[in-house]
């Protein structure tokens, strides 16, 4: 017998909650399946052990029992009423178990995500409203009051920018006003579950394929019109208003920084890298009197910033790198052979970044797609050197520090690294050049030798 029977037999119900609902009902992609019904812990996990189901004990104390079926995970959770203390963090206080979904579903945050669909009849059950608002395009919290919902837990208020990013729905008036009101309370919650749901924003066009421009822009002002920012990226909302220069830009610094985020690529480190590229340039127009530097001191406050919402060190490094270089060759007039070089230490994929960086930058400052030309001639330097097999690393080169050190009679220093990266910054422009025997000529050169 199915779970649902099996529930039915113990005089309940279960039903298929929240985000699988609420897709199904949109037409569009459902990843996870959450269940519920008015079963207690107990009950489901005893339920499931007596009729082979697999189960994990997830969170007892709350209600939740992941459930094994058919080789897929389902999380079941019994109805609930929930209790949370002071402030904006994200764990309730204390929970009690109610036996109706009309109960549980106003202690879940918004509307449309408080549906329930009857496993075994279909039946759609809708407490708070929610398909209307999904026929008007709203995010609305469940409660009347706003505050309600959005009170006892903080992460609510970013969930909130979320969900209108990937719907790309609009968010309710009275909701709206009271997620300004309330934004101080994202100040409680914790940089992990800050820095998740930033990034989920900033990919919302990957989650169900709408144009970045109508949910990754969607989501970035909503975090800045509801204040979030000023909480959680404080040196991102110093951006807020300052002008830039006509000739170059059409928009202000963070409304600049908005668009070149939303119009790159959906690729996590480039989305990061944009959202900070010029997030200096209010503290190097107050130091003196120009935004000159702000890629330098950018790298600073990028890595401040990405350390202090938790970001794993490669991220860091990678977005860090990209900030600190996305002024390269702004006006395109370095040589072939100054690129080769450069893109020969830097790597295929961080040159490839660069260029992406490059282009949404461009296109963020007249606000639409366009042609950048230097990003185009960096691509096409790179194909060449591909093309002519360019090695992109020391060792890629067709000699070894031991080949170099056996040839010039040398123990292990500094001074092998030192010719090694002299060949490869000869091979950026001659990659015919990587050869043995012409890299060891080289090399002798290099060292004074014959």
């Amino acid at each position: 017998m199915t779970l649902a029977g099996l529930v039915r037999e113990k005089g309940g119900e279960l039903f298929v909650v929240g985000g699988h609902v609420r897709n199904t009902l949109l037409g569009i992609p459902v990843s996870d399946t959450d269940v519920t019904s008015r079963l207690r812990p107990d009950e489901m996990l005893r339920l499931c052990r007596e009729n082979g189901f697999g189960t994990v004990e997830k969170g007892l104390a709350f209600g939740m029992v992941e459930v094994h079926i058919n080789g897929k995970s389902y999380e079941h959770t019994t109805f609930r009423a929930d209790s949370y203390g002071e402030g904006g963090a994200h764990r309730p206080s204390s929970v009690s178990f109610s036996d109706t979904p009309e109960e549980d579903a106003f202690r879940r945050d918004f509307s449309v995500n408080a549906l329930y669909a009857c496993v075994l009849s279909g039946e759609v059950l809708d407490p708070t409203g929610g398909v209307p608002d999904l026929e008007n395009r709203l995010i609305r919290t469940t409660t009347a009051d706003p505050e309600t919902i959005l009170r006892d837990d903080g992460l609510r208020l970013l969930r909130l920018c979320r969900f209108a990013a990937e719907l790309g729905f609009d968010i309710e008036e009275r909701t709206f006003a009271a997620a300004r009101e309330l934004s101080p309370l994202l100040a409680d919650v914790s940089a992990e579950r800050i820095r998740d749901e930033l990034i989920k924003i900033l990919m919302a066009d990957a989650k169900y394929g709408l144009p970045a421009e109508d949910s990754v822009l969607r989501g970035l002002h909503a975090m800045d019109e509801l204040r979030l920012i000023d909480v959680f990226l404080p040196e991102l909302a110093a951006c807020r208003g300052v002008p830039q220069s006509a000739k170059f830009h059409r928009f202000p610094v963070l409304e600049h920084i908005f668009r070149t985020t939303a119009l790159s690529k959906p690729v996590l480190p480039l989305r990061l890298a944009c959202l900070f590229h010029d997030i200096a340039k209010p503290i190097m127009l107050e130091k003196q009197g120009n935004m000159h530097g702000h890629d330098l001191e950018g790298e600073r406050i990028c890595r401040e910033i990405m350390t202090r919402l938790r970001f794993d060190n490669g991220t860091t490094e990678l977005v860090c790198w990209l900030v600190r270089h996305h002024m390269f060759d702004l006006d395109g007039r370095a040589k072939d052979s100054t690129l080769k070089k450069r893109f020969c230490r830097w790597g295929r994929e961080r040159t490839l970044l660069l260029a992406d960086v490059r282009e949404a930058d461009f296109q963020g400052s007249v606000g639409e797609t366009i042609e950048v030309r230097s990003a185009l001639r960096w691509r096409s330097v790179l194909h060449e050197m591909t093309e002519k097999n360019t090695p992109f690393s020391e060792s890629e080169l067709a000699v070894t520090g031991r080949d170099v050190m056996e040839a010039l009679s040398l123990p292990p220093s500094p001074e092998i690294g030192r010719i090694k990266a002299a060949l490869l910054s000869h091979c950026a422009v001659r990659p015919q050049d990587n050869t043995r025997e012409k890299l060891l000529k080289l090399a002798r050169d290099a060292a004074g030798r014959s």
